[in-house]
């Protein structure tokens, strides 16, 4: 029976905390796949949510083959609190503690949660973006495992969301992957996923918000979720994982790159300095690659996150 409807799900958790997910569904007039949309895991990129929130709105039963279910802020208890990163009940970022635990932290039963509500389904979209300070060169991630029918769905996805970058991770790369949504959606559910990364800066943007509704309905057009042929599109840069720069002192940063910009090992991504003005250090990238994101904001905390490098392939 198709049908378009809204619901509040509300969990317990054992802080005391409320948790609550806006779950939007849209069933279809004909059979087909099920999918699942998360955005707002992380509550404050911005994009993401509004395209999540418009997309539902613009989806009729009846051009839709099967259903779509829509999270459409995940981490309420971060947005409301304009968090970003964590979740302000534990101090914890949710995209680090998946699959979650049912008598965990306020996040882990967050993930735990999120994990019941993609099982069952047959593919899994996240929607994220820069967060209050981070800019960045729109990426799509996937995890690569044993499963290759998963891992090459799964690109896939990354691929005909349409972005310029993909980056390819797995268990013992330089960026870990194994506590994020996609890794475990697609490893312990069997299920094919990917993260996808548009807007900056915590701001939403009308171009941004366009990006995300493009790769929506590219994907689930060529998933068979949704009615009409999905567009071919442009082969995105590859990369093999990512490098994380962190500082490792507090004070105040000066970037000497601009996101998007193409790096050598040992070239200088920027100087800490103390809060006279006086040389700290010299955070320097440990691969080839290209910047996919950078802290748009001077202010380090001790081990602040300065930058994700894409590392190129050759």
């Amino acid at each position: 029976m198709s049908e378009k409807k809204t619901e509040i799900l509300r969990f317990e958790t054992p802080c005391g905390k409320e948790l609550f997910f806006p779950v939007a569904t849209v069933t279809g007039d004909a059979p087909g796949p099920s999918a699942v949309i998360t955005a707002g895991i992380h509550g404050c990129e911005y994009p993401g949510i509004a395209a999540a929130i418009r997309f539902f709105k613009e989806l009729s039963p009846k051009d839709v083959k099967g259903s779509v279910k829509i999270i459409t802020i995940t981490s309420t208890a971060a947005f409301e609190a304009r968090s970003m990163f964590v979740t302000p009940h534990d101090q914890t970022n949710p995209n680090r503690v998946f699959p979650g635990r049912a008598d965990g932290s306020y996040s882990e039963v967050l993930a735990y949660r999120v994990m019941e509500l993609i099982k069952g389904s047959d593919y899994h979209l996240d929607l994220h973006g820069g967060d209050m300070v981070e800019e960045l060169d729109p990426f799509s991630i996937y995890h690569r495992w044993g499963d290759e029918k998963v891992t090459a769905l799964s690109y896939d996805l990354a691929h005909y969301y349409g972005l310029p970058n993909i980056v390819v991770t797995e268990k013992g790369g330089l960026w870990p992957d194994d506590g994020t949504t996609y890794a475990n959606v697609a490893e312990k559910l069997g299920i094919p996923s990917a993260i996808v990364e548009v807007g900056a800066m915590g701001v939403l943007d009308e171009d941004s918000i366009q990006r995300h509704l493009f790769g929506l309905r590219n994907v689930l057009r060529r998933f068979g979720s949704l009615a009409g042929e999905a567009e071919e599109v442009p082969q995105s840069e590859i990369f093999e994982n990512m490098s994380w720069l962190y500082t490792g002192h507090k004070g105040m940063f000066y970037m000497h790159v601009k996101v998007g910009d193409y790096v050598k090992k040992g070239d200088t991504i920027g100087v800490l300095e103390d809060y006279f003005g006086n040389y700290i250090e010299t955070v320097a990238s440990p691969v080839d690659g290209k910047a996919l994101f950078l802290t748009g904001n001077p202010a380090m905390k001790e081990h602040g996150l300065v930058a994700g490098i894409g590392v190129s392939k050759n």
